[in-house]
């Protein structure tokens, strides 16, 4: 029987790790450092110079390991089906410490709860497709879920479906399994914000009009949905004319790029009454806190590598805020922050914590400054026309793990930048005295042609005609 491995078991062993993603190609690092070989990148549908999708492009290794995530089992089985070793296939556990668990075959009571599930999938394709369905995986994120609100609004002949969901987003949310998939086999207009590796997903979306809203112009590199070769979805929309052109053909296969705005904006360009308060703190919660004090939204990106502690010496930035009169939100991602309330950075009653699940966007409109680092949030923000910090310590070894950025760096920051906490706090401070840097945010909003009209207007028009069409 295989028992568990450690870092230090894979020195000087030949390995190939998977999939192509940041996580995988953080995991690669982290070995090399361990004093592994690594020969390449494994993955069962994306292309690339180092990257092997069959056994039969493979040179002779000691072992394939899977980069941590929630489909280890599905990657794992594409892998054998491609001619890969299943004795030679590890899953990493986790990161710190690096641990990893060798592959387990799928028991033949999951094969034959695999079958019937094909058999039942076979039998629902025969439905009419009629419905207009918004559908997300564990988390509603915020395009969608203000999309589906305001549509919910005028009609209730639609659904949102939330696949292993892992919270209640909306009211009207569907998440028993079997609703989920029946209701996503009688999608007519498929209308999501995220892409998914799930076999059932990707075989629906190709018998359904999929509109994809993604979730915000990257300055970060995107695998998007190009290397699904059998996908054409009806639409792809954007908040930018520009990335319609330029970028996004590049990352996602769709019919038509549409400019319609990103639904979660609209709370940028609304008074605070009009907003879509859904999974979102309350109004008066954001007031209360304010009480007539600057706010000072930080959104951090994910960091793929775990390195997820950010450089900020709380009593110092709690010692800045009450002598700017400020207060101070941090939004991190869901995992980092998987709590439902706000909390109190200990002992600085000026310094808060978002919840990771919830939508921040009708809290950012009142920011009086944003900081952030390679996040879309920056792009967003510019229809606020108020001063962006970009606080990018860790650039280089970012851009290690996440490959090649998208657009150059010039072409995204549009306001001060940091690297060290010390100047953090300068830069905040002259930000919050002064706007330096709205001429660069105007002619980086008329470069991308950005639009600053609310999308689900026109959005949701869009899709009730999709639906009319036979």
């Amino acid at each position: 029987m295989s028992v568990p491995r450690e870092a230090a078991d894979w020195q000087g062993q030949r390995l190939y790790i998977a999939p192509d993603n940041p996580a995988g190609r953080n995991l690669a690092l982290l070995l090399q450092q361990q004093g592994a070989t690594v020969l390449g990148i494994v993955d069962n549908l994306k292309q690339g110079t180092d990257v092997c999708n069959h056994a039969s492009q493979s040179k002779p290794y000691d072992a394939v390991l899977i980069a941590v995530s929630d489909f280890q089992q599905k990657i794992a089985q594409g892998m054998v089906q491609n001619g890969f070793v299943a004795k030679k296939i590890w899953c990493c556990q986790s990161l710190n410490p690096l641990q990893f668990q060798p592959y387990k075959a799928s028991s033949a009571l999951h094969k034959l709860k695999a079958l019937l599930q094909q058999t039942v999938t076979l039998v629902l394709d025969l439905l009419p497709k009629t419905k207009i369905v918004y559908y997300a995986e564990k988390y509603a994120d915020s395009n969608l879920l203000v999309a589906f609100a305001e549509h919910h609004k005028l009609h209730k002949n639609l659904y949102l479906v939330v696949k292993d969901a892992q919270r209640r987003f909306h009211p009207a949310q569907i998440d028993s399994p079997w609703r989920v998939r029946w209701l996503l086999q009688r999608a007519k207009v498929l209308v999501l914000d995220h892409e998914s590796t799930d076999p059932l997903f990707n075989r629906i979306r190709t018998q359904a009009k999929v509109v994809q809203l993604w979730h915000g112009l990257p300055f970060k590199h995107l695998a998007g949905n190009k290397h699904f070769a059998h996908i054409l979805d009806e639409a792809f929309v954007s908040s930018s004319s520009w990335f319609n052109q330029q970028i996004f053909p590049g990352m996602f296969k769709a019919k038509h790029y549409l400019d319609f705005g990103y639904p979660r904006n609209d709370a940028l360009l609304q008074r605070s009454t009009e907003r879509c308060w859904h999974n979102a703190l309350p109004l008066e919660q954001l007031q209360q806190l304010r009480a007539g004090k600057k706010l000072i939204v930080y959104m951090p990106t994910y960091r793929d590598n775990g390195q997820n502690e950010h450089p900020i010496d709380w009593a110092a930035l709690q010692q800045f805020l009450v002598k700017q009169d400020a207060v101070f939100v941090m939004k991190t991602h869901p995992f980092l922050a998987p709590f439902d309330d706000l909390h109190q950075q200990q002992d600085c009653d000026r310094i808060f914590h978002y919840p990771g699940r919830f939508n921040v966007y009708p809290w950012l409109a009142d920011a009086d400054l944003l900081i952030t680092d390679y996040s879309s949030v920056a792009f967003d923000f510019l229809l606020c026309n108020k001063p962006v910090l970009h606080f990018m310590y860790d650039i280089d070894q970012y851009a290690k793990v996440r490959g090649q950025f998208a657009i150059d760096k010039e072409d995204f920051i549009a306001g001060s930048t940091a690297e060290t906490f010390a100047q953090l706090l300068e830069q905040m401070a002259l930000d919050l005295e002064s706007d330096r840097f709205a001429a660069k945010r105007q002619a980086l909003r008329q470069k991308f042609s950005m639009v600053n009209t609310e999308s689900c207007p026109v959005l949701i028009e869009y899709l009730e005609q999709l639906q009319q069409q036979r």
